[in-house]
């Protein structure tokens, strides 16, 4: 029978390894000094950077930080949230 067995890879980018578009970005980059990183670190930190530019550069940067949360999703019988409502004004 042809196939992989179930968590068989076969073929393919090892794990880890940047596809081609990714790497050719970052020899780019760096035949160009630029460090990405860096740059938003430096417009973040300056004061004389508006407060909303300043703002999204410190929120890009914490996403290597700090991984971003799944959105949960909520599920509740129908009229359920309105009658504990109605229990809360009683």
């Amino acid at each position: 029978m042809a196939g992989s067995k179930p968590g068989e890879r076969r073929g393919g980018r090892a794990p880890g390894v940047p596809n081609k578009k990714t790497a050719d970005v970052a020899e780019k980059l760096a035949a160009l000094g630029c460090d990405p990183i860096t740059g938003m670190a430096r417009i973040a930190m300056d004061n004389k950077n508006p407060l909303d530019i300043r703002a999204r550069m410190y929120s890009e940067l914490a996403q290597y930080i700090a991984p971003k949360r799944k959105a949960l999703e909520h599920s509740a019988q129908a009229g359920l949230i309105e009658a504990l409502l109605a229990r809360i004004d009683d």
